[in-house]
């Protein structure tokens, strides 16, 4: 049975958030942890560090890494602090984090669980989240994912890759995901990831090309368009023997991936670079 203090922590959990925009979503936070006399819920903080490595794009430092640039003091700083937002943001800035997440483990019959989301320039917390578990208990990773959902901001679990696409011949009309993206040439395309796009790109006169790509979250690809006249006659890639052979090839070189689109049934290379 929860105590009433620990029901009454839980209930009246604090979900502030700030006005205005979300935040970079690529902004430096550092996780960090401070236990007052408990030793319940061991690697909690580590938990909560890699579900949000693998949610979002922010730059993280756990605690060992915040340790190495502030000094072996750390730990005795995070006492000091006792969970104060203007004293841990002070921890914050000296080792350049936008933000702080605090997560506090304590006993009072349940073991408390807290985490505050602190801004530093502001030295404000920007959001909390309180849950109480049994002594025994640790939270499932549904119960991780659902504390970060209320902790971080919507705009965190948004990611991104880039899609360059460099074409021969400028004036090519581009489509990427149904969408017309402009005339070659155009800037590296900025999209949401991880997903897949299909390409295009025409031009009158041309032999419309045509590819797929799957974008990984933080990744970069490159695709190399070769547009051909049409009636040129046909190209080496274009004879029986080579359109039997037709696949993908993988480089030797690792990170690269030469893969065979698609031109009017027609198979052509194009380069794909995963950086």
């Amino acid at each position: 049975m929860r105590s009433l203090a620990a029901t009454v922590l839980l209930v009246c959990a604090v979900f502030a958030r700030t006005a205005g925009a979300d935040p970079d979503p690529k902004r430096k936070v550092a996780v960090l942890e401070y236990r007052s006399g408990s030793s319940a819920l061991p690697g909690i903080a580590k938990r909560l560090l890699d579900e949000m490595a693998k949610l979002t794009s922010l730059q993280l430092l756990g605690p060992d890494q915040t340790r190495t640039i502030y000094g072996e003091n750390l730990d005795g700083a995070l006492v000091k602090c006792a969970g104060d937002a203007e004293c841990i943001a002070q921890i914050g800035k000296k080792v350049g984090a936008a933000e702080v997440v605090l997560v506090g483990i304590s006993e009072l019959g349940d073991v408390i669980l807290t985490m505050q989301r602190i801004d530093v320039p502001a030295r404000t917390v920007v959001t909390r989240v309180a849950d109480s578990l049994a002594a025994s208990t640790s939270p499932s990773d549904d119960q991780v994912n659902g504390y970060l959902a209320r902790l971080l901001a919507p705009g965190d679990f948004v990611r991104y890759g880039m899609i360059d696409i460099v074409a021969n011949i400028a004036g090519a009309s581009v489509t990427v995901g149904g969408e017309k993206r402009g005339l070659t040439p155009i800037q590296a395309l900025k999209l949401h990831a991880p997903a897949t796009y299909p390409i295009r790109v025409e031009k009158e006169g041309y032999v419309p090309f045509t590819t797929k790509v799957a974008l990984p979250p933080d990744g970069e690809i490159k695709v190399e368009a070769e547009l051909s006249k049409r009636g040129a006659g046909s190209a080496w890639y274009q004879q029986w023997y080579v359109l039997a052979g037709a696949g993908i090839l993988v480089a030797g070189a690792a990170g690269t991936a030469i893969y065979l689109g698609t031109r009017d049934n027609s198979s052509v290379p194009v380069s794909i670079i995963v950086k």
